[in-house]
């Protein structure tokens, strides 16, 4: 399970930076580069965190394929999205879960070398954990996300 091996990811934002550099570039001319935050993770340390922030308890994870299981839970979807007076995205277009069977289920550390693109001077970086955080607030304000649950106590 992918709960416990390293993983880095890339936001969307640091990569349109990492684009208008390389487009500027002369350095970054025909060349390809890996571009990631530039930490490293495990799920295990960032799913307390995400219980932490929504005011949830957090529980250790079960071995399940979300592909086979989100699909029977749009009703619990609906009921939020009344409740809360969300953005009414359908349940189906959310999320690609096998997406998510992908990233929870691979089994060796996903590593990629960005060293290339530093060399070639561009340096960016975030904090996955600070940024994850940072977007569940985001979609939080824009009401597609419901509030923290200590924010829906008040």
């Amino acid at each position: 399970m992918a709960y416990d091996i390293l993983h880095q990811t890339t936001d969307a934002e640091l990569l349109a930076r990492a684009t208008i550099w390389a487009g500027a570039n002369p350095r970054a001319r025909d060349q390809i580069f890996n571009i990631t935050n530039g930490d490293q993770f495990r799920w295990a340390q960032l799913w307390p965190q995400f219980a932490e922030h929504f005011g949830m308890d957090y529980a250790a994870p079960q071995q399940m394929s979300l592909s086979d299981a989100m699909p029977t839970r749009g009703d619990v979807w609906t009921s939020l999205v009344e409740k809360y007076n969300l953005v009414d995205t359908p349940f189906d277009q959310l999320v690609a879960w096998p997406v998510g069977d992908f990233l929870f289920h691979h089994e060796a550390d996903n590593i990629t070398s960005t060293i290339k693109a530093r060399q070639a001077g561009f340096a960016d970086a975030l904090d996955t954990p600070s940024r994850l955080l940072d977007l569940f607030d985001e979609l939080i304000a824009m009401k597609v996300l419901p509030p923290t649950l200590s924010a829906a106590e008040h």
